[in-house]
This record gives structure tokens, sequence and C-alpha cells, in this order.
């Protein structure tokens, strides 16, 4: 598997595996090259089986403090629980580095999967909020669980 940097030709397989999750699709903006963040493809192949971002907040949001956080992860369901996931988030995590002393990620209280897979990477819970940077879980019914690590 390799990872690299996600451009805007990416657009028709990063579709594919957003609608294979269930998502709505990222849109070209989202795959373009922004200051401030990153979007990874992990390939088999030719073939993207994952896509993942980081965000930048530079204010905080009640709680939520301003900085990098760690955003969506998303990966083929063939491809599910053999390290893409992982290999996506150490990635971010080591471009976060290079930026900061602190990283952030939150999860839908319900996600254990992915609760699971970041506790593993040194993140520890410190929050749980209703909204976090304009993001709720299950429009409202569920907590966001807030995390942070020193990469």
């Amino acid at each position: 598997m390799k990872l690299r940097e996600a451009t805007p030709a990416d657009l028709a397989q990063a579709a594919d595996v957003c609608n294979a999750a269930g998502r709505a699709p990222w849109t070209k903006e989202a795959l373009a090259p922004q200051t401030g963040r990153t979007v990874l493809v992990a390939l088999q192949g030719n073939r993207i089986v994952g896509i993942a971002k980081t965000h930048f907040y530079p204010e905080p949001d009640g709680t939520a403090p301003a900085g990098h956080y760690l955003g969506g992860v998303l990966v083929l369901p063939a491809f599910r629980r053999q390290g893409v996931g992982s290999h996506l988030t150490r990635a971010r995590l080591d471009w976060i580095k290079e930026r900061s002393a602190r990283a952030y990620y939150f999860a839908n209280e319900h996600n254990a999967a992915s609760i699971r897979m970041h506790e593993a990477m040194g993140f520890r819970p410190i929050a749980r909020l209703p909204q976090i940077h304009g993001v709720n879980a299950d429009e409202g019914r569920s907590e966001l669980v807030l995390f942070e690590c020193a990469p």
C-alpha cells in the first residue's frame, strides 16, 4: 500500500470510497491542496482504497481548542481491518507533528473502532460535547468525544 497527497484528479475514486462508506462524496475543493491541512489517499496498485484529511481551526470553539485536527478517514469495506486507516492516521499525525505539539480528534461516542484505534496511537479523551467546530453527532442525539495527543 502506498500513501500520497490527494489531488482533484482523485475525485471519482474518492467518491467511490465515500459512497461505499455511506457518506456524501468529498468535493473537488476538499481534495485540492490548501494551506494548513493535508488530504491523503491510500492506494492499492492504482486504486484508491482509503482517504483521510486534517483540518486546522485557528480559533477555539468553546471547550474545543484551536489547532490541527484529524478529520475523516474512509476506507473501502473490502480493505477495512487491514491497517489502511492506521497508516493514514500515522501519516497525518506525522504531518501535524511538523507543525504543532498537539493533535486533536473527535468521534461519535458510539464509534468504538475509531476510538480504539486512536487511543492505541496515544489519544486521550479531554471532553464530551454536543458539537465541536460545527459538527454534531447523529443530528444532536449523541455526544462527540474530543481527544488530544502529543504526536
